[in-house]
């Protein structure tokens, strides 16, 4: 059973990523980079690490919630701070940031070694469907793995379940397309009867 969850990362996206789960009864303990976007978090019932290595080290799961892939391996796997080493064997890392479809799978590789599972878990929905819990997860995984953590997903939004490690990625870029070319299109329809 999944009681503690630790959340890296408590800003636009984290921060209430981390209520929401705090609401559904699980414990949650919060590390932020910058500690004053984590602090606000404990009047949620949300406990604040002070270090990374602190915040994983009894966690039953690992959400991690950073800007991209770089930042998500130094955090995982930095030569001084690295926080995987601290996680426990048979935790479970959800990558919620999104990353590139490899460095996931690397990321994966390298977790198993060290008996921790791994799913990749971007999003979409924006800082509206987080604060609502109504975010659209792209759950890339093996399907005992996502099925194990679904419950918590669901405290999030939709969970979606869309192939092996590294899917997850792979539909968040071309859910990324999809919205930028419409974008455009708006734009360009817009342009065309403006000057008509």
């Amino acid at each position: 059973m999944i009681d503690r969850v630790a959340l890296l990362g408590t800003g636009l996206m984290g921060a209430p990523m981390a209520r929401n789960l705090a609401r559904a009864g699980y414990a949650v303990s919060a590390w932020n980079r910058t500690s004053d976007k984590a602090t606000a978090l404990a009047e949620d019932g949300v406990s604040v690490a002070d270090t990374a290595r602190l915040c994983v080290a009894d966690a039953d799961s690992v959400f991690i919630v950073l800007s991209d892939g770089p930042a998500c391996d130094r955090l995982l796997f930095g030569d001084d701070d690295g926080v995987a080493r601290w996680i426990r064997p048979g935790a479970t890392v959800v990558m919620m940031s999104s990353i590139d479809p490899p460095s996931a799978r690397q990321q994966a590789d390298r977790l198993s070694a060290l008996g921790i599972d791994y799913m990749d878990a971007p999003v979409s929905g924006g800082e509206r469907g987080a604060i609502d819990a109504r975010l659209t997860i792209f759950a890339g995984g093996v399907p005992a793995t996502v099925e194990k953590m679904r419950p918590l997903l669901e405290t999030l939004g939709r969970v979606n379940p869309v192939g092996g490690v590294g899917s997850g990625q792979l539909v968040k870029l071309a859910n990324q397309m999809i919205v930028g070319i419409t974008i455009e299109a708006v734009a360009e329809a817009l342009l065309i009867i403006e000057r008509g």
